[in-house]
Protein backbone atom coordinates (compact mmCIF):
# COMPACT_ATOMS: atom_id res chain seq x y z
CA UNK A 1 0.00 0.00 0.00
CA UNK A 2 2.84 2.04 0.85
CA UNK A 3 4.46 1.68 -2.13
CA UNK A 4 1.48 2.56 -4.26
CA UNK A 5 0.83 5.72 -2.48
CA UNK A 6 4.67 6.60 -3.54
CA UNK A 7 4.36 5.72 -7.19
CA UNK A 8 0.39 7.30 -7.45
CA UNK A 9 2.43 10.76 -5.80
CA UNK A 10 5.13 10.62 -8.35
CA UNK A 11 3.02 10.25 -11.34
CA UNK A 12 0.81 13.28 -10.06
CA UNK A 13 4.02 15.27 -9.45
CA UNK A 14 5.33 14.67 -13.18
CA UNK A 15 2.18 15.27 -14.73
CA UNK A 16 1.43 18.49 -13.21
CA UNK A 17 4.86 19.79 -14.10
CA UNK A 18 4.25 18.55 -17.68
CA UNK A 19 0.95 20.19 -17.96
CA UNK A 20 2.85 23.63 -16.50
CA UNK A 21 5.31 23.56 -18.89
CA UNK A 22 2.79 22.97 -22.03
CA UNK A 23 0.46 25.54 -20.60
CA UNK A 24 3.07 28.77 -20.88
CA UNK A 25 5.13 28.14 -23.37
CA UNK A 26 6.84 31.88 -23.38
CA UNK A 27 7.60 30.28 -19.74
CA UNK A 28 9.36 27.68 -20.77
CA UNK A 29 11.76 29.22 -23.60
CA UNK A 30 12.76 31.46 -20.21
CA UNK A 31 13.16 28.91 -17.81
CA UNK A 32 15.28 27.02 -20.60
CA UNK A 33 17.49 30.37 -20.52
CA UNK A 34 17.73 30.26 -16.87
CA UNK A 35 18.77 26.86 -16.98
CA UNK A 36 21.56 27.68 -19.17
CA UNK A 37 22.61 30.58 -16.87
CA UNK A 38 22.13 27.99 -13.72
CA UNK A 39 24.64 25.68 -15.54
CA UNK A 40 27.02 27.96 -16.66
CA UNK A 41 26.87 28.85 -12.24
CA UNK A 42 27.27 25.18 -11.57
CA UNK A 43 30.17 24.97 -14.00
CA UNK A 44 31.49 27.46 -11.73
CA UNK A 45 30.66 26.84 -8.93
CA UNK A 46 32.11 22.80 -9.66
CA UNK A 47 35.13 24.69 -10.85
CA UNK A 48 35.35 26.81 -7.33
CA UNK A 49 34.85 23.78 -5.34
CA UNK A 50 37.50 22.37 -7.58
CA UNK A 51 40.13 25.03 -6.95
CA UNK A 52 38.95 24.70 -3.09
CA UNK A 53 39.67 20.76 -3.29
CA UNK A 54 43.14 21.59 -5.15
CA UNK A 55 43.91 24.43 -2.24
CA UNK A 56 42.78 22.37 0.54
CA UNK A 57 44.97 19.02 -1.13
CA UNK A 58 47.70 21.66 -1.28
CA UNK A 59 47.17 22.25 2.63
CA UNK A 60 46.77 18.63 3.37
CA UNK A 61 50.46 18.08 1.39
CA UNK A 62 51.99 21.13 3.23
CA UNK A 63 50.65 19.39 6.69
CA UNK A 64 52.19 16.03 5.82
CA UNK A 65 55.07 17.65 4.77
CA UNK A 66 55.43 19.70 7.93
CA UNK A 67 54.60 16.15 10.14
CA UNK A 68 57.15 14.57 8.13
CA UNK A 69 59.64 17.52 9.33
CA UNK A 70 58.83 16.95 12.77
CA UNK A 71 58.71 13.30 12.72
CA UNK A 72 61.13 12.26 15.78
CA UNK A 73 63.99 10.62 14.53
CA UNK A 74 65.30 7.50 15.98
CA UNK A 75 68.70 7.77 18.20
CA UNK A 76 71.08 5.27 18.49
CA UNK A 77 72.83 3.64 21.20
CA UNK A 78 75.72 5.44 20.41
CA UNK A 79 74.34 8.94 20.00
CA UNK A 80 72.00 8.91 23.43
CA UNK A 81 75.10 8.01 25.66
CA UNK A 82 77.00 11.28 23.58
CA UNK A 83 73.98 13.70 24.87
CA UNK A 84 74.85 11.79 27.98
CA UNK A 85 78.13 12.44 28.49
CA UNK A 86 78.03 16.20 26.83
CA UNK A 87 74.83 17.33 28.85
CA UNK A 88 74.04 15.57 32.20
CA UNK A 89 73.55 17.53 35.38
CA UNK A 90 75.29 14.95 37.22
CA UNK A 91 78.52 16.00 35.42
CA UNK A 92 78.06 19.34 35.00
CA UNK A 93 77.63 19.35 39.35
CA UNK A 94 80.90 17.13 39.49
CA UNK A 95 82.24 19.49 37.39
CA UNK A 96 81.23 22.59 39.76
CA UNK A 97 82.33 20.91 42.71
CA UNK A 98 86.16 19.81 41.48
CA UNK A 99 86.21 23.72 40.11
CA UNK A 100 85.54 24.42 43.98
CA UNK A 101 88.29 22.61 45.67
CA UNK A 102 90.58 24.00 43.00
CA UNK A 103 89.33 27.27 44.53
CA UNK A 104 90.03 25.88 47.90
CA UNK A 105 93.69 24.81 46.89
CA UNK A 106 94.41 28.45 45.49
CA UNK A 107 93.26 30.07 48.38
CA UNK A 108 95.18 27.72 51.25
CA UNK A 109 98.52 28.35 48.73
CA UNK A 110 97.85 32.35 49.04
CA UNK A 111 97.16 32.01 52.89
CA UNK A 112 100.47 29.98 53.13
CA UNK A 113 102.14 32.77 50.76
CA UNK A 114 100.75 35.27 53.13
CA UNK A 115 102.24 33.72 56.18
CA UNK A 116 105.38 33.29 54.37
CA UNK A 117 105.68 37.40 53.41
CA UNK A 118 104.20 37.84 57.45
CA UNK A 119 107.56 36.05 58.61
CA UNK A 120 109.95 37.83 56.10
CA UNK A 121 108.34 41.12 57.05
CA UNK A 122 108.86 39.86 60.83
CA UNK A 123 112.84 38.85 60.28
CA UNK A 124 113.41 41.94 58.10
CA UNK A 125 112.01 44.04 61.06
CA UNK A 126 113.90 42.11 63.58
CA UNK A 127 117.56 42.43 61.35
CA UNK A 128 116.93 46.10 61.03
CA UNK A 129 116.16 46.59 64.40
CA UNK A 130 119.36 44.64 65.36
CA UNK A 131 121.66 46.93 62.47
CA UNK A 132 120.01 49.98 64.13
CA UNK A 133 120.72 48.89 67.69
CA UNK A 134 124.96 48.58 66.41
CA UNK A 135 124.90 51.05 64.21
CA UNK A 136 122.88 53.56 66.97
CA UNK A 137 125.65 52.08 69.50
CA UNK A 138 129.00 52.91 67.58
CA UNK A 139 127.50 56.50 67.15
CA UNK A 140 126.95 57.19 70.56
CA UNK A 141 130.25 55.53 71.80
CA UNK A 142 131.97 58.29 69.10
CA UNK A 143 130.51 60.98 70.16
CA UNK A 144 131.33 60.08 73.84
CA UNK A 145 134.85 59.67 73.00
CA UNK A 146 135.13 62.77 71.05
CA UNK A 147 134.05 64.53 73.87
CA UNK A 148 135.84 63.00 76.97
CA UNK A 149 134.95 66.14 78.69
CA UNK A 150 131.23 66.38 78.63
CA UNK A 151 130.25 65.17 81.93
CA UNK A 152 128.10 62.70 83.72
CA UNK A 153 124.90 63.74 81.80
CA UNK A 154 125.68 63.14 78.75
CA UNK A 155 126.99 59.78 79.62
CA UNK A 156 123.94 59.09 81.42
CA UNK A 157 121.92 59.91 78.31
CA UNK A 158 124.47 57.26 75.74
CA UNK A 159 123.09 54.80 78.17
CA UNK A 160 119.63 55.30 77.95
CA UNK A 161 120.02 55.63 74.19
CA UNK A 162 121.75 52.43 73.91
CA UNK A 163 119.42 51.20 76.11
CA UNK A 164 116.92 51.96 73.89
CA UNK A 165 118.13 50.74 71.29
CA UNK A 166 119.11 47.44 72.73
CA UNK A 167 115.26 47.13 73.83
CA UNK A 168 114.46 47.66 70.10
CA UNK A 169 115.88 44.94 69.04
CA UNK A 170 115.02 42.77 71.62
CA UNK A 171 111.07 43.28 70.69
CA UNK A 172 111.59 43.18 66.76
CA UNK A 173 113.34 39.69 67.70
CA UNK A 174 110.21 38.92 69.97
CA UNK A 175 107.58 39.90 67.81
CA UNK A 176 109.62 37.76 64.95
CA UNK A 177 109.48 34.87 67.00
CA UNK A 178 105.85 35.16 68.10
CA UNK A 179 105.19 35.47 64.03
CA UNK A 180 106.79 32.60 63.24
CA UNK A 181 105.22 30.55 66.32
CA UNK A 182 101.66 31.89 65.15
CA UNK A 183 103.08 31.25 61.31
CA UNK A 184 103.87 27.69 62.31
CA UNK A 185 100.65 26.40 63.74
CA UNK A 186 98.69 28.45 61.32
CA UNK A 187 100.80 26.76 58.27
CA UNK A 188 99.85 22.98 60.24
CA UNK A 189 96.64 23.74 60.28
CA UNK A 190 96.35 25.14 56.31
CA UNK A 191 98.80 22.21 54.64
CA UNK A 192 96.47 19.59 56.81
CA UNK A 193 93.44 21.59 54.47
CA UNK A 194 95.45 21.26 51.54
CA UNK A 195 96.13 17.95 51.93
CA UNK A 196 92.98 16.76 52.46
CA UNK A 197 92.16 18.78 49.55
CA UNK A 198 94.54 17.12 47.48
CA UNK A 199 92.76 14.15 47.91
CA UNK A 200 89.70 15.30 47.52
CA UNK A 201 90.56 16.32 43.87
CA UNK A 202 91.87 13.10 43.56
CA UNK A 203 88.59 11.67 44.79
CA UNK A 204 86.53 13.90 42.31
CA UNK A 205 88.65 13.22 39.20
CA UNK A 206 88.09 9.24 39.98
CA UNK A 207 84.27 9.98 40.39
CA UNK A 208 83.78 12.06 37.15
CA UNK A 209 86.22 8.85 35.25
CA UNK A 210 83.65 6.49 37.06
CA UNK A 211 80.29 8.18 35.89
CA UNK A 212 81.37 8.74 32.14
CA UNK A 213 82.27 5.30 32.37
CA UNK A 214 78.66 3.92 34.52
CA UNK A 215 76.75 6.64 32.38
CA UNK A 216 77.58 4.72 29.47
CA UNK A 217 76.28 1.36 30.86
CA UNK A 218 73.85 3.19 32.24
CA UNK A 219 72.67 4.11 28.80
CA UNK A 220 73.15 1.00 27.72
CA UNK A 221 70.80 -1.02 30.00
CA UNK A 222 67.96 1.82 29.65
CA UNK A 223 68.15 1.27 26.07
CA UNK A 224 68.16 -2.03 25.65
CA UNK A 225 65.08 -2.30 28.41
CA UNK A 226 63.28 0.07 26.74
CA UNK A 227 63.61 -1.48 23.11
CA UNK A 228 62.63 -5.00 25.09
CA UNK A 229 59.89 -3.14 26.64
CA UNK A 230 58.67 -1.53 23.06
CA UNK A 231 59.10 -4.91 21.46
CA UNK A 232 56.77 -6.69 24.42
CA UNK A 233 54.34 -4.06 23.65
CA UNK A 234 53.96 -5.22 20.48
CA UNK A 235 53.86 -8.70 20.98
CA UNK A 236 50.72 -8.08 23.24
CA UNK A 237 48.71 -5.61 20.92
CA UNK A 238 48.99 -8.84 18.62
CA UNK A 239 48.23 -11.28 21.02
CA UNK A 240 44.86 -9.05 22.48
CA UNK A 241 44.08 -9.18 18.69
CA UNK A 242 44.11 -12.97 18.64
CA UNK A 243 42.12 -12.89 22.42
CA UNK A 244 39.64 -10.80 21.17
CA UNK A 245 39.13 -13.39 17.97
CA UNK A 246 39.10 -16.12 19.99
CA UNK A 247 36.22 -14.15 23.12
CA UNK A 248 34.07 -13.68 19.55
CA UNK A 249 34.16 -17.50 18.35
CA UNK A 250 33.32 -18.21 22.27
CA UNK A 251 30.52 -16.19 21.83
CA UNK A 252 29.84 -17.60 19.09
CA UNK A 253 29.94 -21.70 20.56
CA UNK A 254 27.96 -20.15 23.35
CA UNK A 255 25.38 -19.54 21.31
CA UNK A 256 24.88 -22.67 19.44
CA UNK A 257 25.36 -24.17 22.19
CA UNK A 258 28.63 -25.95 22.03
CA UNK A 259 30.21 -23.69 24.93
CA UNK A 260 29.34 -22.91 28.99
CA UNK A 261 29.10 -19.90 30.64
CA UNK A 262 32.25 -20.22 32.50
CA UNK A 263 34.13 -20.55 28.86
CA UNK A 264 33.10 -17.37 27.76
CA UNK A 265 33.52 -15.58 30.91
CA UNK A 266 37.16 -16.94 31.47
CA UNK A 267 37.87 -15.55 27.57
CA UNK A 268 36.43 -12.18 28.41
CA UNK A 269 38.80 -12.14 32.00
CA UNK A 270 41.80 -13.01 30.07
CA UNK A 271 40.98 -9.95 27.45
CA UNK A 272 40.81 -8.03 30.10
CA UNK A 273 44.16 -8.37 32.01
CA UNK A 274 45.86 -8.53 28.58
CA UNK A 275 44.01 -5.06 28.41
CA UNK A 276 45.64 -4.63 31.92
CA UNK A 277 49.36 -5.63 30.78
CA UNK A 278 49.48 -3.42 27.76
CA UNK A 279 48.66 -0.54 30.05
CA UNK A 280 51.10 -1.29 32.39
CA UNK A 281 53.89 -2.22 29.98
CA UNK A 282 52.76 1.15 28.00
CA UNK A 283 53.67 3.08 31.75
CA UNK A 284 56.99 1.52 32.39
CA UNK A 285 58.09 2.73 28.52
CA UNK A 286 57.25 6.27 29.46
CA UNK A 287 59.22 5.91 32.61
CA UNK A 288 62.34 4.48 30.91
CA UNK A 289 62.18 7.32 28.09
CA UNK A 290 61.89 9.66 31.04
CA UNK A 291 65.58 8.56 32.83
CA UNK A 292 66.70 8.26 29.34
CA UNK A 293 65.34 12.50 28.65
CA UNK A 294 66.64 13.29 32.07
CA UNK A 295 69.94 11.54 31.82
CA UNK A 296 70.57 13.44 28.44
CA UNK A 297 69.78 17.15 30.00
CA UNK A 298 66.63 17.00 28.11
CA UNK A 299 62.74 17.98 29.05
CA UNK A 300 61.87 14.88 30.80
CA UNK A 301 58.36 14.28 28.20
CA UNK A 302 60.48 15.15 25.14
CA UNK A 303 59.60 12.65 21.97
CA UNK A 304 62.09 9.83 22.36
CA UNK A 305 62.35 7.09 19.72
CA UNK A 306 65.31 4.54 19.71
CA UNK A 307 66.58 1.75 17.23
CA UNK A 308 67.25 -0.91 18.41
CA UNK A 309 71.00 -2.21 18.88
CA UNK A 310 72.59 -4.72 17.49
CA UNK A 311 72.26 -8.31 18.85
CA UNK A 312 75.67 -9.84 19.38
CA UNK A 313 76.19 -12.89 17.33
CA UNK A 314 79.38 -14.56 19.13
CA UNK A 315 79.54 -16.21 22.63
CA UNK A 316 82.35 -16.28 24.85
CA UNK A 317 82.63 -17.44 28.47
CA UNK A 318 84.35 -16.17 31.11
CA UNK A 319 87.61 -16.61 32.09
CA UNK A 320 88.53 -18.80 34.84
CA UNK A 321 88.58 -17.28 38.33
CA UNK A 322 92.25 -17.06 39.60
CA UNK A 323 94.57 -15.34 41.43
CA UNK A 324 95.93 -13.30 39.13
CA UNK A 325 92.90 -12.26 37.91
CA UNK A 326 92.21 -10.80 41.27
CA UNK A 327 95.30 -9.35 41.72
CA UNK A 328 94.31 -7.19 38.34
CA UNK A 329 90.83 -6.46 40.29
CA UNK A 330 92.50 -5.66 43.28
CA UNK A 331 95.12 -3.01 42.02
CA UNK A 332 92.85 -1.38 39.93
CA UNK A 333 89.95 -0.47 43.28
CA UNK A 334 90.42 2.81 43.85
CA UNK A 335 88.18 2.28 47.19
CA UNK A 336 91.19 0.28 48.33
CA UNK A 337 93.88 2.57 47.36
CA UNK A 338 91.94 5.65 49.17
CA UNK A 339 91.89 3.12 52.30
CA UNK A 340 95.60 2.01 51.97
CA UNK A 341 95.46 6.42 52.00
CA UNK A 342 94.16 6.20 55.00
CA UNK A 343 96.81 4.22 56.51
CA UNK A 344 99.93 6.21 55.42
CA UNK A 345 98.23 9.15 56.61
CA UNK A 346 96.94 7.82 59.70
CA UNK A 347 101.02 6.64 59.99
CA UNK A 348 102.42 9.73 59.37
CA UNK A 349 99.99 11.21 62.37
CA UNK A 350 101.62 8.68 64.43
CA UNK A 351 104.74 9.33 64.26
CA UNK A 352 104.88 13.21 65.21
CA UNK A 353 106.68 13.18 68.64
CA UNK A 354 105.09 16.46 68.83
CA UNK A 355 101.53 15.09 69.51
CA UNK A 356 100.39 13.52 73.25
CA UNK A 357 100.31 10.28 73.99
CA UNK A 358 96.61 10.53 73.87
CA UNK A 359 96.65 11.76 69.81
CA UNK A 360 99.38 9.06 68.90
CA UNK A 361 96.80 6.38 70.07
CA UNK A 362 94.22 7.84 68.52
CA UNK A 363 96.19 7.88 64.80
CA UNK A 364 97.40 3.95 65.57
CA UNK A 365 93.75 3.03 66.00
CA UNK A 366 92.72 4.98 62.98
CA UNK A 367 95.72 2.73 61.53
CA UNK A 368 93.84 -0.19 62.80
CA UNK A 369 90.73 0.85 61.58
CA UNK A 370 91.95 1.41 57.91
CA UNK A 371 93.65 -2.55 58.21
CA UNK A 372 90.55 -3.97 58.58
CA UNK A 373 88.86 -2.17 55.83
CA UNK A 374 91.11 -2.83 53.61
CA UNK A 375 90.87 -6.99 54.37
CA UNK A 376 86.98 -6.30 54.03
CA UNK A 377 87.25 -4.54 50.74
CA UNK A 378 89.59 -6.98 49.37
CA UNK A 379 87.20 -10.16 50.45
CA UNK A 380 83.83 -7.59 48.50
CA UNK A 381 86.37 -7.42 45.52
CA UNK A 382 86.93 -11.63 44.88
CA UNK A 383 83.17 -12.19 45.67
CA UNK A 384 82.15 -9.70 43.00
CA UNK A 385 84.41 -10.46 40.94
CA UNK A 386 83.09 -14.46 41.30
CA UNK A 387 80.13 -13.19 41.13
CA UNK A 388 80.49 -11.39 37.75
CA UNK A 389 82.36 -14.73 35.91
CA UNK A 390 79.00 -16.50 37.03
CA UNK A 391 76.56 -13.80 35.52
CA UNK A 392 78.68 -14.59 32.63
CA UNK A 393 78.70 -17.90 32.11
CA UNK A 394 74.81 -17.76 32.82
CA UNK A 395 73.73 -15.40 30.48
CA UNK A 396 76.16 -16.89 27.92
CA UNK A 397 74.51 -20.36 28.58
CA UNK A 398 70.57 -18.75 28.59
CA UNK A 399 71.76 -16.89 25.01
CA UNK A 400 72.60 -19.86 23.52
CA UNK A 401 69.59 -22.26 24.75
CA UNK A 402 67.69 -19.15 22.69
CA UNK A 403 69.46 -19.28 20.02
CA UNK A 404 69.23 -22.94 19.43
CA UNK A 405 65.45 -22.61 20.42
CA UNK A 406 64.94 -19.77 17.83
CA UNK A 407 66.70 -21.55 15.04
CA UNK A 408 64.29 -24.77 16.15
CA UNK A 409 61.08 -22.63 15.97
CA UNK A 410 61.95 -20.88 12.69
CA UNK A 411 62.50 -23.86 11.30
CA UNK A 412 58.30 -25.14 12.60
CA UNK A 413 57.23 -21.58 11.79
CA UNK A 414 58.38 -21.93 8.04
CA UNK A 415 56.79 -25.91 7.63
CA UNK A 416 53.96 -24.26 9.33
CA UNK A 417 53.48 -21.43 7.19
CA UNK A 418 53.60 -23.86 4.33
CA UNK A 419 50.66 -25.92 5.76
CA UNK A 420 48.59 -22.83 6.20
CA UNK A 421 49.03 -22.28 2.57
CA UNK A 422 47.46 -25.97 1.64
CA UNK A 423 44.38 -25.98 4.40
CA UNK A 424 45.69 -27.92 6.86
CA UNK A 425 46.19 -25.09 9.71
CA UNK A 426 42.97 -22.56 10.71
CA UNK A 427 43.48 -18.61 10.21
CA UNK A 428 42.87 -18.44 14.06
CA UNK A 429 45.79 -21.37 14.45
CA UNK A 430 48.57 -19.78 12.14
CA UNK A 431 48.34 -16.63 14.24
CA UNK A 432 48.68 -18.19 17.33
CA UNK A 433 51.85 -20.01 15.81
CA UNK A 434 53.25 -16.26 14.75
CA UNK A 435 52.87 -14.89 18.16
CA UNK A 436 54.79 -17.82 19.42
CA UNK A 437 57.74 -17.47 16.90
CA UNK A 438 58.07 -13.65 17.74
CA UNK A 439 57.89 -14.31 21.74
CA UNK A 440 60.70 -16.69 20.40
CA UNK A 441 62.83 -13.45 18.68
CA UNK A 442 62.00 -11.34 22.18
CA UNK A 443 63.67 -14.02 24.08
CA UNK A 444 66.88 -14.34 22.36
CA UNK A 445 66.30 -10.67 21.73
CA UNK A 446 66.80 -10.42 25.94
CA UNK A 447 68.97 -12.77 26.29
CA UNK A 448 71.60 -10.81 24.17
CA UNK A 449 71.32 -7.72 26.07
CA UNK A 450 71.68 -9.51 29.17
CA UNK A 451 74.67 -11.46 27.62
CA UNK A 452 76.38 -8.00 26.59
CA UNK A 453 75.75 -6.40 29.81
CA UNK A 454 77.14 -8.77 31.84
CA UNK A 455 80.16 -8.68 30.13
CA UNK A 456 79.92 -4.88 30.22
CA UNK A 457 79.89 -5.45 34.35
CA UNK A 458 83.04 -7.48 34.35
CA UNK A 459 84.71 -5.15 32.31
CA UNK A 460 83.84 -1.81 34.32
CA UNK A 461 84.99 -3.93 37.54
CA UNK A 462 88.04 -5.11 36.12
CA UNK A 463 88.87 -1.52 35.63
CA UNK A 464 88.33 -0.20 39.14
CA UNK A 465 84.87 1.80 38.16
CA UNK A 466 82.36 1.73 40.82
CA UNK A 467 78.55 0.58 39.64
CA UNK A 468 76.96 1.93 42.70
CA UNK A 469 75.26 4.51 40.48
CA UNK A 470 74.55 1.64 37.83
CA UNK A 471 73.21 -0.92 40.11
CA UNK A 472 70.94 1.16 41.72
CA UNK A 473 69.30 1.83 38.50
CA UNK A 474 69.37 -1.99 37.54
CA UNK A 475 67.72 -2.63 40.82
CA UNK A 476 64.74 -0.04 40.12
CA UNK A 477 64.30 -1.76 36.68
CA UNK A 478 64.20 -5.07 37.60
CA UNK A 479 61.52 -4.20 40.57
Amino acid sequence: MGKFKYQKGSALLLAGVLTFTLAIPAYAKTTVAKDDTAKDETVKDETSKDEVSKDEASKDEATQEETEEHEVEAMTLEEIQKEVLENNRIKTTLALNYKKVLSGLDAIDDGLSDLKDAQDSAAHARKEAGEAASSGKSAINGALSYDEDAGLSENTLGAVSSALLSGSAKIASAMEDMTDSIADTQRDELEDQQEELKNTKQDLNKTQEDWNNQALLVSQLLVEKTVQVEQGIALLEKKQELMERLYSIEEKKKALGFSIEIDLTQAKLSVTQNEKDIQDAQNGLTLLKRQLNDLMGRPIDDALEIEAPEKTRKIEYAPEYSEELLKEATDKNYQLKTLRRDYQQAEKKSNDTTLYDGQIKVHETDMDIANVSMEDQKIAIANDLKKKLDSINKAAAAYQIQKDTYDKAKTQWEQQQKSAELGLVSAVEIQALELQFEQNDLAILEAAYDYDLAWEEYHLLMDGTSLDIYDTYKEQIAG
